[in-house]
């Protein structure tokens, strides 16, 4: 089992997240507000109390205006007929539309101390498990996700899907990624998705304590569970109390530091804009406490990309063993698949080292899961 950690990625959208959903003044107001105000904000807290998170950011706002996307196969879903790049500005930059791109921003996390992890969130925000996408464009997203990290000398190493909607697993491990963020874990999952959705406001309201998850292999590329989302405080959610959000978050702290594994907290940047400070409130207490938590040693604050570096470097290593152990007791190799060696190093960092193996080496299925993130 994992020793304590905890794991906070941020999915980095602006207007990208929910145009297809709802576009209005509002969701401009709120990208503008993200740019300017709530993401900034959000890394002062966390480089304040010494913490790294992964900043998955949707490509197309890491640069300063919308690149060629002639080369992206069109998808048309069911909730939304239009071209996909309808509403973008095409002519607009930074300057501009900034609530549409973010190069600056990325600039900013990138240049933070402790060093923060940049990800990505696909390349346009479109839904990857649901009905109207398309292999082809799947791989498209990360190709031009992997063009643009090769243009900024980021690492291939994080990938989120828009709304927690897993699919396309081996066409994402063949673009070079090396982990991506799983459904939660929940206390109980039922085959009903309503049922779910149902469980997880139950325990927003109630401020029941959240699972801790371990790393996992799927399809060869490094699965991470998710542990917690903070739901933003507009509609329904306005309601959940924040002494409820700041249990859930406290007794995630209290059972990982007992019990180990990795509590893994997510949410939006934009998250922070309805209702605020009230959510930023919360995440900015939470930090706090985890910051002291890991200046006392009781646990560790680690980004995907760390998570998933370690974790395949204890896979060889424990395959290494198993090969050396083979071939002792009976005198000839037998080794099951091994896992590329990796050393754990500053956040946005992952590196070759060498793992001993025997001479000889031989060489989970895929599931496209929908995500709770709209709940």
């Amino acid at each position: 089992m994992t020793q304590p950690t905890v794991v906070i990625s941020l999915d980095l959208e602006l207007c990208w997240g929910s145009f297809d959903l709802s576009y209005n003044d509002e969701l401009l107001k709120m990208g503008r507000w993200t740019h300017d105000t709530g993401a900034p904000n959000l890394l002062k807290h966390l480089t304040r109390n010494g913490l790294s998170a992964t900043w998955a950011v949707v490509g197309a706002m890491m640069r300063r205006s919308l690149p060629d996307v002639s080369g992206l196969p069109e998808v048309r879903y069911p909730h939304f007929a239009k071209p996909w790049f309808g509403y973008i500005p095409k002519d607009a930059d930074e300057h501009t539309r900034p609530e549409w791109f973010g190069a600056s921003l990325v600039e900013m996390i990138r240049h933070a101390s402790p060093r923060q992890e940049i990800g990505f969130h696909s390349f346009s925000h479109v839904p990857f498990g649901v009905r109207g996408m398309t292999r082809d464009r799947a791989i498209a997203e990360y190709q031009y996700c992997a063009r643009i990290a090769h243009e900024l000398g980021i690492p291939k190493s994080s990938f989120v899907f828009p709304r927690n909607s897993v699919a396309y697993l081996a066409e994402l491990r063949d673009a070079g990624f090396t982990c991506f963020r799983d459904v939660d874990r929940l206390p109980v999952r039922f085959s009903n998705g309503m049922l779910n959705s149902l469980a997880m406001i139950w325990a927003d309201f109630a401020g029941s304590a959240p699972c801790m998850v371990e790393p996992s292999l799927k399809e060869g590329i490094v699965s991470i569970p998710g542990s917690l989302l903070i739901r933003y405080a507009a509609g329904w959610r306005k309601f959940i109390p924040d002494s409820s959000r700041l249990r859930r978050l406290r007794q995630g702290l209290e059972r990982v530091r007992l019990s180990r594994g990795v509590f893994h907290v997510w949410f939006h940047p934009e998250n922070l804009y309805a209702g605020r400070p009230r959510v930023e409130n919360v995440v900015a207490r939470f930090l706090e406490e985890l910051g002291v938590m890991v200046r006392n040693g009781d646990v560790r604050c680690l980004t995907m990309g760390q998570l998933a570096a370690e974790f395949r470097s204890n896979l060889a290593v424990k395959q290494s063993s198993r090969s050396s152990q083979a071939f002792t007791s009976t005198g000839q190799l037998h080794s099951p698949a091994s896992g590329d060696g990796y050393a754990i190093g500053p956040a946005n960092s992952v590196k070759p080292v060498p793992v001993k193996t025997s001479t000889a080496s031989g060489a989970d299925p895929q599931a496209t899961n929908r995500a709770l993130e709209s709940v």
